[in-house]
Order: C-alpha cells, then structure tokens, then sequence
C-alpha cells in the first residue's frame, strides 16, 4: 500500500588549592584547575570550534539547522502512548530526494509543485529493532513525517495530493478511512494489512504518518492515528513557520554547545546527525531506549545536547545539566549503561571515567569497544573508540576544551 517507509530507522572536576595572605580573611576557598597545558591531547582539537570555523549560511546546509529546530517539536514515542519505549531512527529531509526515501516516490510531483521546503521523519515502536534493522513482526509502530510549505494553502493543498498519489500506488486494493477524531485528514489502508496510512495540514505544515498494529484491526489503526495527531499538531502550534529568508537566518550554535563539544574531524557544517544541536526532545529522536534516557534527562535536569564528529569517526556528545552534582550523576549513569566494563580512567583528568562495551550489538549505531565521560561544572560530555587509548586523548581532549570555553 505505501511504500519505501522509515525503518531507519550521547570533561573536569578541579583539584583542591588556596590561596592564603597574612591577614585573616573570611569566606571558603575556592578550588583551582588543572593547567590543561599538560593533558596527553593527542591530534585533538582543544580551542572552541568558533576559533576555528565561522559559519557562512547557504540554503543547502541550512536547511539542516531548520530540521534541527523542527526536531524539538517532532513527537517522540512516549508522547504518542506509553508502549512506544523505543524510537526506530530520525531522518533530516532537506530536497524532494530526501523525502521520497520517506514517503512513497510518486509522491514527488505533488512535493515539487507545492515547493516543500524540509522536514524531518521520526519512528518510534513497542519493540527494539532486530539485528536486520527491522520491526520485529507483531510490532505496534509509528513513523511520522512532519514537512514544511511555503504557506497554509500549499499544505493544504499538498495534504490532500499526497495521500492521493499514496493511494494510487495500489488503487485497486486500497480504502478510504476517516478518522474519529480528525475527520479533514486523508487516510487509507489495505483492508487485511495492519497498517495505515493519513495525513492532514497544520498551518504551514503537513504531518503524515505510517503506522502499524499487530493484527488488521481498522478502529485500532485509526486510535493510534489520531494519538499522533492529537500529540503531534499543538507541539507544531509553537513552532513558527520559516521563510527561505528565515532560514539563511537561523543561528549556528546560538547555546555555545559545539563550541564545547569536541570535534574529531576538520570539516565543519551543520548537519543533523554529525554536528547538530537539540533540546530533549529533539535528542531522545537519536536513542533507540527511549525511556532510560528520557528519565535520564529528566533527573538531570538536561536542557541542551549537543553532537560532533561522523559516525565513522566517533562522535563526541555534550550534555548541559542543571547543575554539577547532576552532571556527574549523568556521568556515572551513561557510562553504566552497557560500559560498565572496567577500564582505566585518563591519566590526570579530573573525575573522567572509562569503560568497556557489554553490548555487541549494532542495530541502531556502530557501537565502539571503549566510552569515556567527562564532568566539568554542569557539563556532561561522552566520547568513544576502538582503542583505549584513543578515548583518553578524546577524553583528555574534551576537558581541555570544555575549560577553554568557559567564556
């Protein structure tokens, strides 16, 4: 009925030192920093991205800071129904290309001629991918796409034309649906199949989904659908909508979080999974676990990540918490949760800690052997490697940097 879906499917303590004069003086002393001068930093970058790259805004790569911003208003599982624990993987969608690996490919004329301008799809399902990167059968999932149009009239328009041209790709099988609780949106399944398709404009937007329950069940198809929307369309109603002009505008960075982040590479631009920015909505699209991490963040008092570096290469991830004592707290927590295998700590980073993976699986990201996490003031940060060594300079590395961006 629909085809090409999304099955796609995150530093520091300081040593103790005070300065005393003749006279007697009140108050606590304070403690110092380490001289980061002395860290074994390896080829790692230390100085904050800003000194080293400066971001010149084309309409290519910055349509990849307005899927970012989108992201922090995408739904996530959880928001949906509680059973959704895990998310499938998240795709930024900044050409017509990028959205037909989404949706179905003769949807295209209709994305060309009512001038999609990006998006972003996200899933999210009952159960965790299997080793072929699939929804195991029987599961209950959700993908949602969520595109911007130039104004209400083009999505609108756009609305009613792809579910038209989804429906055509099988015609003779396919029914129409109405939903209970969003009758203007346009759905459709294949009676016998556990899966349905609607879509409905919002605004400027257009918010499509793909979904699936366990057995061909019409009225729980059309339940979960209107979950999606009723989650999905108020997170939209604070997110106003960009024009090209607001796009070139966008700030890269506006929370100096990758000015802190370590960045493996040399190459910078913003792009949604290898240097990006998201609030804790917009991370938890990363992480297959939903659940464990959103109740990380939340006990963290998390408000902002950030990521650098490409998969190949090992992306370094930067958490903000509310304050110290939770920043080390999220330390301890991310490294247990499958590196817990023990291994030594970087030579003279303060309160940096390593382990070894206890997890070999790959489903949802590469999964490397070793991860360090760093704590400086209320920053969380995570680096990883096939070599021990390696994820000390990263580590080293990290706290270094993360010192020299306290301005």
């Amino acid at each position: 009925m629909i085809s090409q879906r999304l099955r796609v499917t995150a530093l520091l303590a300081v040593t103790a030192a005070a300065l005393t004069g003749c006279a007697t003086v009140s108050g606590a002393t304070r403690p110092g920093e380490i001289d980061v001068r002395t860290l074994d930093v390896g080829k790692y970058p230390t100085q904050p991205l800003d000194l080293r790259y400066v971001y010149r805004p084309r309409m290519s790569i910055a349509r990849e800071l307005a899927t970012q911003r989108l992201a922090d208003h995408v739904v996530t599982g959880a928001d949906i129904d509680p059973a959704l624990t895990f998310g499938t993987g998240a795709v930024s969608i900044i050409n017509t290309d990028g959205a037909t690996q989404i949706l179905a490919k003769a949807t295209e004329p209709v994305l060309v001629a009512n001038k999609m301008m990006f998006g972003l799809s996200v899933g999210h399902s009952d159960k965790q991918l299997d080793e072929t990167r699939k929804t195991p059968a029987g599961s209950t999932f959700t993908t949602v796409t969520v595109l911007q149009f130039p104004d209400a009239a083009a999505a609108a328009k756009a609305a009613t034309e792809l579910d038209d041209a989804d429906f055509g790709v099988a015609a003779d099988v396919n029914e129409r649906v109405t939903l209970p609780g969003h009758a203007d949106a346009h759905s459709h399944w294949r009676p016998g199949v556990a899966s349905l398709g609607s879509t409905i404009a919002h605004g400027s937007y257009v918010v499509n989904t793909y979904l699936g329950v366990r057995d061909p069940d019409l009225s729980a198809l059309t339940v979960l659908a209107d979950k999606v929307f009723d989650a999905q369309l108020p997170l939209l109603d604070s997110l106003p909508p960009l024009t090209p002009e607001g796009i070139l505008r966008l700030p890269y960075d506006a929370d100096g979080m990758l000015r802190r982040t370590l960045a493996p590479g040399v190459s910078f631009q913003p792009d949604f999974r290898e240097q990006a920015v998201a609030e804790p909505r917009g991370f938890l699209h990363r992480v297959s676990d939903q659940a464990f991490w959103r109740q990380l963040v939340a006990d963290s008092g998390t408000d902002r990540f950030s990521t650098s570096g490409a998969d190949y290469d090992g992306p370094s991830m930067l958490f903000r918490t509310r304050e110290a004592q939770a920043a080390k707290q999220l330390a301890d927590a991310i490294l247990g949760h499958g590196y817990s295998g023990k291994v030594d700590a970087p030579a003279g980073v303060p309160d940096a800690k390593c382990g070894e993976t206890t997890n070999t699986s790959t489903v949802i990201n590469r999964i490397r052997r070793y991860r360090c996490v760093v704590s400086y003031r209320q920053y969380t940060a995570v680096v990883d490697s096939d070599q021990v060594a390696d994820a000390h300079q990263r580590a080293a590395a990290q706290y270094a940097l993360l010192a020299n961006s306290t301005w």
